[in-house]
C-alpha cells in the first residue's frame, strides 16, 4: 500500500463520461481498490463540467481559454506534432527549457530520449529532435492524454 493509501479509503476518479474506458481500465489493473467516479455516474462530459465551472463565476484554466484540447501542464511530453508547433508558438520560453531538458536526456541514454516520433515516409517511427520539428499545421485542440492522477502516482513513485 502507498503512503497517500490507508485502508478503507476510496479513490475519487475525474472521469468524465467520454472516459468510461479509463475507468474500466482502472478497475481492471487495480481489482482491489476502492474507487468511484461521480462524473461518469452522472454522465457528465468534460463540455458539461466546463459549462458548470464557468457557470460558478470560475476562470477555465489557461489552457482550455487557448484553444488547447485538455489542461496539461505547458509542454506535455504526451504531445504530437501540431500541438508541438501550437506550444513552440504560444510559450517559446517552455518550449526552449523543454528542449533543454529532451538534449540532458538523449546525452545520457541515447535518441530514445526524443520526445517526438516521425508518423509516416522512410522515416517512420524514428525519434527526432523537438528542435527539429518542421513548420507546419499548429492544432491547439490536439487530444492529448490527460494526466492528473497518472502522472501524480508517477511523480510520488519517482520521489520515493
Amino acid at each position: 500500500m502507498r503512503e497517500f493509501e490507508q485502508p478503507g479509503d476510496v479513490l475519487v476518479l475525474g472521469f468524465t463520461a467520454e472516459e468510461q474506458h479509463r475507468m474500466d481500465d482502472w478497475v481492471e489493473n487495480w481489482p482491489d481498490r476502492a474507487v468511484i467516479a461521480p462524473l461518469i455516474e452522472r454522465g457528465l462530459t468534460k463540455e458539461d463540467c466546463k459549462a458548470m465551472v464557468e457557470r460558478a463565476g470560475i476562470e477555465l484554466p489557461m489552457m482550455y481559454r487557448l484553444g488547447y484540447d485538455n489542461a496539461n501542464c505547458v509542454g506535455c511530453v504526451k504531445g504530437g506534432h501540431g500541438y508541438f508547433r501550437a506550444i513552440r508558438e504560444d510559450f517559446p520560453e517552455q518550449f526552449e527549457r523543454l528542449a533543454q531538458a529532451e538534449d540532458k536526456v538523449v546525452a545520457l541514454h541515447g535518441d530514445d530520449g526524443y520526445i517526438l516520433r516521425h508518423r509516416s515516409g522512410p522515416l517512420a517511427g524514428q525519434r527526432f529532435s523537438l528542435r527539429e520539428l518542421s513548420a507546419g499545421k499548429v492544432y491547439r485542440g490536439e487530444p492529448l492524454p490527460s494526466c492528473g492522477l497518472f502522472c501524480e502516482m508517477a511523480e510520488r513513485e519517482y520521489a520515493s
